[in-house]
């Protein structure tokens, strides 16, 4: 397939892996454990703080939506979320800086580097959580787990948003974004839906054992199923990835006058992703606490409307880029404006929650906000040069 692929390439054909897969696989794996790890380090810290009576803390499972667990979850939320911060700093940071360099030098050096070590570090990751969760440890031992996310980064995403761009046309672009964008909700909606089941029946270690093996499987499917994109013949195998001069490069390609690139525009995008990643990163690692704490759900009710605003999502994105663009005729900066309006009154719902039905108003506010980053990531794609894709991996 490798060889396939190169001949392809060289003579000015087409040649791709399916990347889908691979996000579905890793998305599986995070949607099966992402909840059920914030209901340990709540249950960890509960047990850290209630010493000698850590028999109270089983409540947070048993009946969360009482009074009593209320109010232990005034005191557990308070100190588990020092914990989740911290992780989502790690997580955060450093492989922010190290996008700057790794996007330019996938650019010459290739894809598959990146998608490798995308699904070797939640390989690794989910390996450390299921030996901690076997142990009754301090929950700020489980940032171990996310040490290499922190060191290497978590690129396999971007990668494959680049991969993606490397192997279609302009015109279907769009298309396959959202095919990607589906995936990864698919994949997440199983796993966050039959997560909490497994935790339920098997407890927290066989759970990370099985996110483990999804990963696995990931990374067997990058390194035999998928044929490298970029065929450049660089003087050396591997370069320096702490290039600085491939920062220059990334710096002189975003703000360079020239024709075949729109600079308003690429920075526009880059303004809308910005903020779209500000509220879904910052989000995530609380959106269970905030329900748990607000309306007492516990975590597989929790799971049950996630599962369900994914669905809906889903439905929005496939059917919103279709009706908007075969049969409105709406241009991509149009579309992207009538997902941020829904975005924006979906929050603002959620920002007044007391019920639970306001939760369900919430995602049906929302239902066009997932054409956002499809849509975002297919005009940055169609305003950068073909061969500077890897601008992506900044951007995004």
């Amino acid at each position: 397939m490798e060889k396939k692929c190169i001949k392809l390439i060289k003579t000015g054909g087409r040649c791709r892996g399916l990347m889908e897969p691979i996000m579905f696989l890793l998305l599986l794996a995070d949607g099966l454990q992402t909840n059920v790890f914030i209901d340990m380090i709540l249950f960890q810290t509960c047990r850290q703080i209630q010493v000698g009576n850590e028999t109270d803390c089983n409540i947070i499972h048993t009946n969360s939506s009482s009074e009593e667990a209320r109010e232990l979850n005034k005191i557990v939320q308070r100190d588990a979320s020092y914990v989740i911060m911290s992780k989502s700093l790690m997580t955060s940071i450093l492989p922010s800086f190290l996008i700057l360099f790794l996007g330019p030098w996938s650019d010459k050096y290739g894809r598959k580097p990146l998608l490798i070590t995308g699904a070797f570090v939640p390989l690794c990751k989910y390996t450390i959580l299921s030996i901690l969760s076997t142990f009754d440890t301090n929950p700020w031992m489980t940032l171990i787990a996310f040490l290499p996310s922190a060191l290497l980064g978590n690129s396999c995403l971007l990668a494959t948003i680049c991969y993606i761009s490397d192997t279609t046309v302009p015109e279907k672009r769009s298309w396959r974004l959202a095919c990607l964008q589906t995936s990864l909700r698919v994949g997440l909606l199983i796993g966050t839906f039959i997560g909490p089941l497994i935790f339920q029946e098997l407890g927290y270690t066989f759970l990370f054992i099985i996110a483990a093996s999804l990963s696995l499987l990931s990374l067997l499917y990058v390194l035999f199923m998928v044929p490298e994109s970029i065929q450049n013949e660089p003087t050396e195998k591997w370069g320096n990835p702490f290039d600085f001069s491939l920062v220059k490069q990334l710096i002189t390609t975003c703000t360079k006058k020239r024709d075949s690139l729109n600079r308003e525009l690429l920075w526009s995008s880059l303004l809308v992703l910005s903020l779209i990643r500000i509220i879904v990163d910052g989000t995530l690692d609380i959106n269970y606490l905030f329900a748990h704490a607000k309306l007492g759900w516990n975590i597989v009710q929790y799971s049950m409307f996630n599962s369900f605003s994914m669905v809906t999502l889903i439905i929005g994105t496939f059917c919103g880029i279709k009706v908007m663009t075969d049969y409105i005729g709406l241009v991509d900066i149009t579309q992207i404006l009538i997902g941020c309006l829904s975005g924006f009154a979906a929050s603002l719902c959620l920002s007044f929650v007391t019920e639970s039905w306001h939760m369900y108003l919430h995602i049906f506010l929302g239902i066009l906000s997932g054409i956002i980053l499809p849509t975002t990531r297919s005009l940055i794609s169609k305003s950068a040069p073909s061969d500077d894709l890897g601008i992506e991996l900044y951007l995004l």
